[in-house]
């Protein structure tokens, strides 16, 4: 081989060198940007771990964080959120059955995806609980991801240490305190004993509040009976009120309510002294009664009550307007009858018979 040939070929190694090194370093950078920009949009406060790809070609990119930041206790309920970064075209989701003893898996939330400008995000929530004091790890875990051609590979998302903190109850040598006794008698609970003797005062008032109300459940109480008024009475005290307003419904032409008021009066009358249901009656029905009723008609002449009743039908009921005379009349016929047929007169007139 001439010394010029092999001029030409160390050039052409050394060129091919350069490529490969620029590809590479194009490569690494590439991915460098995308784990930045995944940390900036988890926030700056969190506490953030991103593991690097398995490969140069490997598409995804992981970000952890863990909250609650800080000092952590026995049975903290612990979020791992994890944010996949991935091209457009890419499914990714968690594989069945993660174990993450001696943590214990609480549940599993997928946040679904959204975009990022050019990429796509992914995000899982994972709630996590460690019962155990000192030094923890949350350990690594895959994420699945399909690509465009339908390829299952699978992530490697890295551990995450975290600290527990013992608590008072977790010491090695806990250091006992006092405390009351089972029966504090410096303490004396007044409420429960408010309630006990409250239940002792009524189980023995209960029964003496009942024989109480017996007691006076079997007295007999007076009744007062206010005797009813005597129909004559309470005739002759309507026909007074009717008196006062006679002249004046007289004078107006009034004669309808006028000897409305007049045959209810006498009715009312008729039922109360000689118990005749005459009341809501037609004048030719009160006709029969009084005829069945002779024998207990005690000095009432059953015609005049008749002809009464037939005056006043024709004023109420054909509208015919009788002499004023003739109606001032009609109320002292009212009077008469009563009059004649109360009580007290007929209880005279059978003394002065039998005398």
């Amino acid at each position: 081989m001439a010394a010029g040939d092999g001029a030409v070929l160390r050039e052409t190694r050394a060129e091919d060198a350069t490529v490969r090194a620029w590809i590479l370093a194009c490569t690494l950078a590439v991915a460098a940007t995308t784990v930045g920009s995944a940390q900036a949009e988890t926030g700056s406060e969190a506490v953030v771990e991103a593991k690097a790809p398995d490969s140069v070609q490997d598409p995804l990119s992981v970000t952890t964080r863990l909250t609650p930041e800080g000092e952590h206790h026995i049975g903290d309920l612990l979020t791992l959120e994890v944010l996949v970064a991935h091209p457009q075209g890419y499914t990714v989701n968690l594989p069945m059955g993660l174990d993450f003893a001696p943590l214990e898996l609480v549940e599993t939330i997928e946040g679904g995806t959204e975009s990022t400008g050019q990429a796509l995000r992914t995000t899982f929530t994972l709630r996590l609980q460690h019962f155990a004091v000192g030094e923890a790890s949350i350990p690594a875990f895959r994420v699945t991801y399909v690509g465009p051609g339908g390829e299952v590979q699978t992530f490697t998302v890295p551990a995450k240490s975290f600290e527990v903190a013992a608590l008072t109850a977790n010491e090695s040598e806990p250091e006992r305190r006092g405390e009351d006794p089972m029966l504090s008698f410096e303490y004396p609970n007044t409420r429960i004993e408010l309630i006990v003797y409250s239940c002792l005062a009524m189980a023995l008032l209960l029964p003496l509040l009942w024989w109480l109300f017996r007691y006076l459940r079997r007295r007999e109480k007076a009744v007062v009976v206010v005797p009813p008024r005597p129909p004559d009475e309470v005739a002759l005290a309507a026909l007074r009120d009717l008196e006062a307003q006679r002249d004046r419904m007289i004078e107006a032409g009034e004669f309808q309510p006028y000897y409305l008021e007049l045959t209810e009066i006498a009715k009312g009358y008729l039922q109360g002294r000689f118990a005749i249901d005459v009341l809501d009656r037609t004048t030719q029905e009160i006709r029969e009664d009084l005829a069945r009723a002779e024998r207990k008609l005690e000095g009432l002449d059953s015609q005049r009550v008749v002809q009464f009743l037939e005056d006043c039908d024709m004023v109420k009921f054909a509208r015919f307007s009788p002499p004023k005379t003739e109606a001032r009349g009609a109320l002292q016929e009212v009077r008469s009858m009563v009059t004649d047929t109360s009580k007290k007169t007929t209880k005279a007139a059978k003394e002065e018979t039998s005398a």
